[in-house]
């Protein structure tokens, strides 16, 4: 009988024996070695929830009307864009390699505007019935400052166009939009377009 109550004792003892070692372990962890545990105590001069604090709301937003103005060519007349919306892409802020831009408009552009760009492919269903030609390019296109040339240009690799008429059968791809060409592609064949038409 002796036996099984000091097994009980023993027991007691050292169950409240771990829980306070426990709470200690918890203690020092937290508080250091101090009685008087700072870390713990509230902080008077912040809030975890920063809504709490008053704010106004700012003023509702006009939205903005830019104007549409149609660019002039250096030869007066409006300068050809495509029907697709879109600003100019990352490419017309790269130095084009020609070479590379050759290749690229071998592997990709060269089945609808021809070898060098000089003869379009017929495209019944369009106002022209065919493709543009790039080389010569639409004149209105064309320009004397370098960058101005090269937006003319990317607007449409970019964005892409469906040519004027009631069924074409072929459009101008968004070559940028879609992902299928890197702006640095993008910018090489701008340069080997730009090369074609000096």
């Amino acid at each position: 009988m002796n036996d099984v109550r000091k097994t009980i004792y023993v027991t007691i003892i050292g169950f409240f024996l771990v829980l306070g070692l426990w709470i200690s372990i918890v203690y020092i962890s937290a508080c250091g070695l101090t009685f008087t545990c700072h870390r713990g105590a509230l902080l008077v001069d912040r809030t975890p929830i920063p809504t709490l604090v008053a704010a106004t709301q700012p003023p509702a937003m006009q939205p903005v009307v830019v104007p549409s103005v149609t660019p002039i060519s250096d030869n007066g007349n409006a300068v050809a864009r495509p029907s697709n919306p879109g600003e100019p892409g990352e490419a017309v802020t790269l130095q084009g390699d020609v070479a590379s831009g050759m290749e690229i408009f071998t592997n990709y552009c060269q089945r609808c505007h021809g070898a060098e760009g000089a003869e379009g492919l017929s495209n019944p269903g369009t106002v022209d019935g065919t493709v543009p030609p790039l080389n010569p390019i639409d004149p209105t296109m064309v320009s004397s400052d370098y960058e101005t040339f090269a937006i003319n240009i990317d607007l449409f690799i970019e964005h892409g166009s469906t040519p004027a008429g009631t069924t074409p059968n072929l459009y101008m791809p968004a070559w940028g939009d879609s992902g299928a060409l890197e702006p640095q592609q993008i910018a090489d064949v701008i340069a080997y377009i730009i090369s074609l038409n000096q």
